[in-house]
């Protein structure tokens, strides 16, 4: 039992991440209130990101040893977690490997995000934003505080959400994020990106993907 969380279950998922499930959060509020609140804050800061959107992880990936810790990780999410498969993208003859999947346990496109490469790891967490214009104003927030920016402005095909991605003091890769393109639903079909469009998967704008 933790001070403001209640009960812990701490475990590791397929790909070695550790995940904590906790029984309780302790509730502290916003600024505004709750009663005849105003729309925002006076005292709102920087980019004004709302709330934690979703985060990305990595995982091993190699077809030639069959090691897909993306599709263990999916699995498992599934089956566990009651996550439900939202998009994915497949490679390899007649699509048959995840290469990528993005899960989701709300109306959000994804909660949660599993990528393959060459080891386990964080990709990114992202925060969320209300509009396009909102993830314009954190590009020049982020300009003014010289942060450094990995990926400017743009648009994902996946999820169709608005995005830049930026580097925190620690190294760790963030990401605002805006723009619901869908509510997801356990009986929507799953979109899925076959190896063709990868990069317009990713940066829908330019087709074409960031090495990061």
């Amino acid at each position: 039992t933790l001070p403001s969380t209640g009960r812990m279950l701490q475990f590791n998922l397929p790909s070695g991440h550790e995940m904590r499930l906790y029984a309780m959060k302790e509730y502290v509020g916003t600024e505004v209130g709750i009663t005849n609140p105003d729309p925002w804050p006076d005292a709102l800061k920087g980019a004004g990101a709302h709330w934690l959107d979703h985060c990305l992880l990595m995982c091993e990936l190699n077809p030639e040893t069959g090691v897909n810790k993306v599709a263990e990780n999916t699995r498992f999410v599934s089956e566990v977690l009651d996550f439900f498969l939202t998009e994915q993208i497949t490679v390899g003859p007649g699509g048959a490997i995840q290469a990528a999947a993005w899960l989701a346990r709300t109306t959000t496109p994804h909660d949660l995000a599993f990528v393959g490469g060459p080891r386990m790891g964080l990709h990114h967490i992202a925060f969320f934003l209300d509009s396009w214009h909102d993830i314009l104003k954190s590009a020049d927030v982020m300009a003014k505080t010289r942060t450094r920016i990995d990926v400017s402005p743009t648009r994902h095909g996946i999820t169709r959400g608005e995005t830049i991605y930026f580097f925190d003091p620690s190294g760790n890769r963030n990401e605002t994020f805006a723009g619901l393109g869908y509510l997801a639903q356990r009986d929507r079909p799953v979109t899925t990106w076959d190896e063709s469009h990868i990069g317009s998967g990713i940066f829908y704008h330019t087709g074409e993907m960031v090495a990061s």
